[in-house]
């Protein structure tokens, strides 16, 4: 191939840099990755007036793999409701990664906060207040979705300390 085809995807702070953390500056995909067929789906002839986001500030450059059914020289588009389904893919993979990485511990109370900072920094995040918050939310509302599925299913549900935030 001539010439590789990048597109620009715009995505929350903390995911940009998660995701450049995880498949480098240049965002390259696994072969056969749900990211990649999310891709080759939304993947098509570019409209006349169609508007292709550039380098910027908060876009993260991604690398359309060579696909066998696609030739990127002709499907060289993706377009907004594409864009926003494989931002919705990437936000996935990292709320998997974040909770795989975390309920293993699970319940240690204030020092599941510090076990966040350190998440955060192994995964090239940068640690500020907003990140952290969000991060936090995210955690949470995870956590509450397995706390009452595990209930449904009659199993002991994990608990701190009454007045515990974790």
């Amino acid at each position: 191939m001539d010439e590789d085809l990048i597109i620009y995807l715009k995505l929350d702070t903390y995911l940009a840099q998660w995701v450049v953390h995880e498949y480098g500056e240049i965002v390259e995909f696994p072969r056969n990755s749900a990211e990649n067929d999310v891709i080759q789906l939304g993947l098509m002839r570019k409209p006349i007036l169609a508007y292709v986001p550039g380098p910027g500030e908060g876009y993260v450059p991604i690398k359309v793999p060579y696909f066998k059914e696609r030739n990127i020289r002709i499907y060289n588009y993706l377009s907004y409701s594409g864009r926003k389904s494989l931002a919705r893919c990437i936000r996935s993979r990292f709320v998997i990664a974040l909770w795989n990485d975390l309920q293993k511990f699970g319940h240690i109370g204030r020092q599941k906060q510090d076990l966040i900072w350190t998440w955060m920094e192994s995964h090239g995040i940068d640690t500020t207040e907003t990140n952290f918050n969000t991060l936090f939310k995210i955690y949470k509302r995870k956590r509450d979705v397995y706390r009452h599925k595990m209930k449904e299913a009659g199993k002991e549900v994990p608990r701190g300390k009454k007045g515990e935030k974790f």
